[in-house]
């Protein structure tokens, strides 16, 4: 299966459901790809593979994006299904080896990133900032997860105001909210914690892809500019009296063991 069909498929999905009057959107790889036509380029260059489809939807959506789903072929997993209690679905279509996982109001991983007030941002996907949380709330990322967030990184403009602001120059680019992304971090020390450690791997990380000298500056200034945003950002209570415990109690959920009892 190619990026192209891949692709293809989720919009169909997504346009499908919401014809029924459900607002589902794409996260994931297919989601960045999807998000904008600049991320594509780089992650060809990078050799990045597509793997499946990731969706989220609101509770209320759920039976019919269901419905969509079956009506296509799909079969869902009743394992899982009966495990999270309506929470997440993972289906597989037979003939065609397509697997789509979708999400309820939350993506659910290392950490938690809350979306349900953001699924309207953009058409067919979450906004850029949540795509690129969900990369970065990532414990041990792979390979493949620092390429996402490289990518968003390249074709996005970090700036210091919020989404609502003008994007101003850049020819057009659309700007990545650094605001959003502290003000997500700083209610919650652990997922700070792991996103900020992210952030210093991408600078590293961006030393061994195919890419220029300007384009690694573009990626270490985008690191930077987050940072300094996370950094200054006001921090909630919670967050304050988390961090006084820091590493000596886990701070993030283990994800491959609750999935294994599926």
């Amino acid at each position: 299966m190619d990026w192209q069909a891949l692709a293809d498929e989720a919009t169909r999905i997504v346009t499908s459901a919401g014809s029924r009057g459900a607002t589902l959107r794409v996260v994931g790889s297919v989601g960045i790809r999807l998000h904008c036509a600049a991320v594509a380029p780089y992650l060809d260059r990078f050799g990045r593979q597509p793997k499946d489809i990731d969706l989220v939807v609101p509770k209320a959506g759920r039976r019919v994006v269901r419905q969509v789903l079956e009506e296509g072929g799909y079969r869902v997993d009743r394992d899982l299904l009966v495990a999270m209690e309506g929470r997440r679905y993972a289906f597989t279509h037979p003939e065609r080896a397509i697997e789509v996982d979708v999400f309820v109001d939350r993506l659910d991983f290392c950490h938690v990133v809350e979306v349900r007030d953001r699924l309207t941002e953009h058409p067919l996907t979450l906004p850029v900032e949540e795509l690129l949380l969900s990369k970065l709330q990532v414990v041990e990322p792979t390979a493949t997860d620092l390429m996402d967030a490289t990518a968003i990184l390249l074709s996005h403009r970090v700036v210091a105001a919020g989404p609502s602001a003008p994007a101003g120059g850049g020819a057009g680019e659309e700007p990545l909210s650094a605001s959003t992304v502290a003000g997500v971090l700083a209610r919650d020390w652990g997922f700070h914690h792991t996103a900020v450690r992210n952030l210093d791997r991408l600078a590293g990380h961006a030393a061994v892809l195919d890419l220029t000298g300007g384009e690694r500056a573009r990626v270490v200034g985008g690191t930077v500019a987050l940072l300094a945003a996370v950094e200054a950002a006001p921090k909630t209570l919670g967050w304050r009296l988390r961090a006084r415990v820091g590493e000596r109690v886990q701070w993030w959920q283990d994800v491959d063991e609750r999935e294994a009892t599926y």
